[in-house]
């Protein structure tokens, strides 16, 4: 029996656009994250995105005095732990402070039977330098970029300059790390590490937003 053109699809086009409707959405679907993917990734992943991340603002406590509200800032911001973190933060006197800290340091003794902390005095040592070599105006060193990276790290086994993309920009400041560098959190650096002097602080290099052509780099770098 032939079927007559009455009793065919009316409308297969539209059909067809549902179809093709319905698997692209399918497809978002499929290659989205999870609403929470974002906060399941380490705050402290390896290389400058997670010093560029921290809100600085977030990790002061105002309830303690400036000998402490800003403990968290820097390179100790890498080196707790999200609970510790929060526990910091939660604390409301000077005196709580100074014990948490105490036992922050005490956690992370190398050698528990021994009365010293090699991992603290280093920390210390270091944080003094960076204090020394890296504060710009009201910044501490041992908070900003270089002052971070210095006290994690130590000083870098080389150190260049590169052409910012932007003509705007003065040259770009690189500190180079071998691979056999473990930091004071346990954790490799970032075989690079870009800084600029943007306004009155030295910060991590970002390009500016909108200079598409990028400016040459010296041979070697």
């Amino acid at each position: 029996m032939t079927c007559c053109a009455a009793d065919r699809p009316r409308h297969p086009p539209l059909r067809r656009a549902a179809v093709l409707l319905a698997a692209l959405l399918l497809g978002v679907v499929c290659i989205s994250p999870a609403p929470d993917a974002e906060a399941r990734k380490p705050k402290r992943a390896e290389g400058v995105t997670f010093l560029e991340d921290l809100d600085v603002v977030r990790l002061v406590n105002l309830r303690l005095s400036p000998r402490y509200s800003s403990w968290l800032v820097g390179p100790i911001a890498h080196m707790a732990s999200d609970e510790e973190e929060q526990a910091f933060l939660a604390l409301t006197d000077d005196g709580e402070a100074e014990r948490f800290i105490d036992d922050f340091w005490q956690r992370r003794k190398p050698y528990p039977d021994r009365p010293d902390n090699p991992l603290r005095e280093q920390f210390e040592v270091r944080a003094g330098v960076a204090d020394r070599l890296y504060t710009e105006g009201t910044h501490l060193g041992s908070h900003t970029a270089r002052g971070t990276i210095f006290v994690l790290y130590g000083g870098p086994g080389r150190t260049d300059y590169e052409i910012a993309r932007d003509p705007r920009d003065p040259p770009v400041e690189v500190w180079f790390y071998g691979k056999d560098v473990t930091g004071l959190d346990g954790s490799r650096p970032a075989e690079r590490y870009r800084f600029i002097k943007r306004e009155d602080v030295t910060t991590f290099y970002t390009p500016r937003v909108g200079i598409q052509r990028a400016r040459p780099v010296r041979p070697g770098t």
